[in-house]
């Protein structure tokens, strides 16, 4: 299954470098409006005659993204100001990347795009622990995220949070309801039912879109960041002499990678 785990920042930070659009750092101390790196070094007004914009990929302000209004090298020195102010003053746990070209938004929304464009050809390992068995019942809502179920565990104590390979329920012992939402239904004959014990669900689906920085993408990211690169707006692509970058992209990105379900799978839905 998928051997890749890469959290948004992370895939925003490779796309970005890919398309030349990328200067990362992290602040030494600062302000609601303002933040000071030495690793900064252009002259005066650089990054605001530029039009960079500001965003935090970690720590204080993390997800929030500022236009940079000034930029002086001396006086004060190393100091980004930014408009409209963060919600609270930048210090030395935020870390921050600096773009021209494209926003955080336009290049999230190409990430996202991409993610989509795999919908149902790589599949990614599921995990839910969030059904809870009831007294004389059978039949459970799965997850709509789940494409496949493969295994079912039932846990060991109420509330314990353990899932023994032990108490895996025998496949013959379950099946699914082909309904929406699609339903595990556990066979009355063979299995018993313990109140308030959750089940614990094991399948593949497909990756999430992603909206925060800390949210995982299990997809490769190399193709992932060449195809979100056929996504990002065209007219930017073009003003900024991109379009052999693009080209690339594209031929690159045509081939689309390819992850299937264990083949102990069941699929939920049609």
């Amino acid at each position: 299954m998928a051997l890749f785990s890469n959290v948004l920042s992370v895939v925003r930070q490779y796309l970005s470098a890919a398309v030349g659009d990328l200067i990362m750092g992290t602040a030494g101390s600062g302000t609601s409006t303002t933040l000071v790196s030495t690793m900064l070094r252009q002259a005066d007004d650089y990054y605001n005659n530029f039009k960079y914009r500001c965003y935090i990929y970690e720590g204080t302000n993390i997800g929030e993204e500022r236009e940079v209004s000034d930029w002086t090298l001396t006086s004060p020195a190393n100091t980004l100001t930014l408009a409209p102010a963060y919600t609270a003053a930048i210090d030395n746990t935020s870390k921050y990347e600096l773009h021209h070209i494209f926003t955080e938004a336009e290049l999230r929304k190409a990430i996202n795009l991409a993610i989509e464009s795999l919908a149902g050809k790589y599949l990614v390992d599921l995990k839910d622990e969030t059904t809870a068995l009831v007294a004389d019942t059978y039949e459970y809502a799965l997850p709509t995220s789940f494409l496949y179920l493969y295994r079912v565990i039932t846990e060991k104590t109420a509330d314990g949070g353990v899932f023994p390979d032990s108490y895996e329920i025998d496949p013959r012992n379950w099946s699914i309801i082909k309904s929406y939402p699609p339903k595990l239904k556990l066979h009355e004959s063979y299995y018993s039912v313990s109140a308030d014990k959750k089940l614990r669900f094991e399948g593949h689906g497909t990756q999430p879109i992603v909206s925060a920085d800390t949210n995982v993408i299990y997809l490769p990211p190399d193709w992932l960041v060449q195809k979100a690169i056929t996504f990002l707006p065209q007219n930017k692509i073009q003003s900024a002499q991109l379009d052999n970058t693009y080209r690339q992209a594209l031929a690159i990105s045509s081939v689309m990678p390819r992850s299937y379900p264990d083949p102990r799978s069941r699929r939920v839905v049609e």
